[in-house]
């Protein structure tokens, strides 16, 4: 669980003034970074309070503020897609603020290092052959946190995209109550209590992906059903042992099937990857 000060550094790495953070996480009852977040979004218009006592502050700062005949800008209201957009956007910033500020400290590091070299206390091929390890690992970090980024951006798009689906087939649905009645298959024939509570097909929620890696090691994850396949892709791009140069690929030996770049924009439901599955990584 993070703690208050891991939140509030979180969101003001998103770029969200300190006691506006203060503000909104009191506001949401200390929940978290997501609710706090939320409200931010609707309060992003409203000005920064000044810093003080808190709550004494705000009740006279509210009052002085009806005195004065003036009223606080009403709450935004976002649609789905703008704050789901705007979400995408945050999380694009802290990504970039948490690369600036660990370059900045590998950076650091190395200028120290560099300091103690120059000191005498290692050998000067060691000196190179040090640095060249810490810009290794810099280069690496960066694509890591590249993919991410992409791979986060097509979660998010997937999501719209699915969003969008549906609102265009309830409007279908709405405009043209009759298709739905043509769509629906002839009613089953009467069977009893029994047979059809045990035909009746479960539910699920979640499902059970195995991930076979060329290396011959295997990652296990739960993951929503709703989730796209590009979701798995991303879990295995950060829990890999080296980091991907480009998205992996899947592939199933049975039924044996190679995934579509489209594919992965689809839910796991919707790909036969329910309740459980083993997806094997292409070389």
């Amino acid at each position: 669980m993070s703690t208050v000060s891991e939140v509030m550094q979180t969101l003001m790495d998103m770029g969200f003034h300190e006691e506006k953070v203060k503000l909104a996480l009191a506001e949401t009852s200390w929940k978290g970074v997501e609710p706090a977040m939320e409200w931010l979004l609707a309060h992003i218009n409203d000005p920064v309070p000044s810093s003080g006592n808190g709550a004494n502050e705000t009740e006279e700062g509210e009052a002085s503020t009806e005195e004065e005949g003036q009223s606080k800008p009403p709450p935004i209201v976002l649609t789905e897609e703008e704050r789901k957009e705007k979400l995408v956007k945050l999380e694009e910033l802290r990504i970039q603020k948490r690369r600036e500020r660990e370059d900045s400290e590998k950076a650091s590091e190395i200028d120290k290092e560099k300091k103690r070299i120059s000191e005498g206390k290692v050998l000067s091929t060691i000196r190179k052959s040090h640095e060249d390890q810490e810009m290794k690992k810099i280069a690496e970090e960066q694509r890591r946190e590249k993919l991410e980024t992409q791979m986060a951006k097509e979660r998010v798009k997937a999501q719209i995209e699915e969003d969008k689906q549906r609102r265009r087939e309830e409007e279908e649905r709405r405009r043209n109550p009759q298709l739905v009645i043509q769509k629906k298959a002839p009613p089953p024939p009467p069977t009893t209590s029994t047979s059809s509570s045990v035909d009746a097909a479960p539910e699920y929620t979640q499902t059970r992906i195995q991930i076979r890696m060329p290396d011959g090691s295997t990652l296990v994850q739960t993951f929503s059903v709703k989730e796209p396949l590009s979701a798995v892709r991303l879990f295995v791009a950060m829990n890999s042992k080296e980091v991907p140069k480009a998205p992996c690929n899947f592939m199933t030996s049975f039924p044996k099937k190679i995934f579509s770049e489209d594919e992965y924009q689809r839910p796991l439901e919707l790909l036969d990857l329910v309740p459980s599955a083993v997806l094997i990584v292409k070389k």
